[in-house]
């Protein structure tokens, strides 16, 4: 049987659809899973970012709405301007940034070759540092590719 978190997250993927978005309301959503409000919004902290191609916009009021939207493909700059300020962050480790990859790949915005280079540039072994500053490193490093990106073409 799948965890509570896992059959929210697929539950809203079902709620969405064939949609572009959907609109949930945090507290509903807890109430019908017998859950705290808190596990939503871990659910929608960990499944639901733009690595993993959806946008969020939280809404005040009435019981804590949020917006979950489909990145669409077409719009690559806004995709990478998100994976830019949402995902990267100030630090990165490999694993993650192998993870954005995928997912940059799998949308045909970054190229198998283009992604072996990048994993290859910005390995743990390629950045022969202190591991106190490496993730640091790799994030400045990546967000600068990821820039470079997004006027591609």
């Amino acid at each position: 049987m799948a965890n509570i978190s896992e059959s929210i997250e697929q539950f809203i993927i079902a709620t969405m659809g064939d949609n572009d978005y959907v609109e949930i309301s945090r507290n509903s959503l807890a109430e019908y899973f017998s859950c705290a409000p808190s596990q939503i919004n871990y659910v929608l902290d960990t499944r639901f970012t733009v690595d993993r191609g959806y946008v969020k916009e939280s809404r005040r009021g009435g019981g804590g709405f949020i917006k979950i939207s489909k990145i669409k493909n077409t719009d690559t700059n806004a995709y990478l301007n998100g994976l830019i300020l949402e995902s990267v962050g100030d630090e990165l480790s490999a694993k993650r940034m192998l993870q954005i990859l995928d997912k940059l790949v799998s949308d045909n915005i970054v190229t198998d070759k283009e992604s072996v280079i990048i994993v290859t540039a910005l390995s743990d072994d390629s950045l022969s540092m202190p591991f106190t500053i490496k993730d640091k490193i790799r994030a400045k490093a990546f967000k600068n590719i990821l820039l470079k990106l997004m006027v591609k073409e």
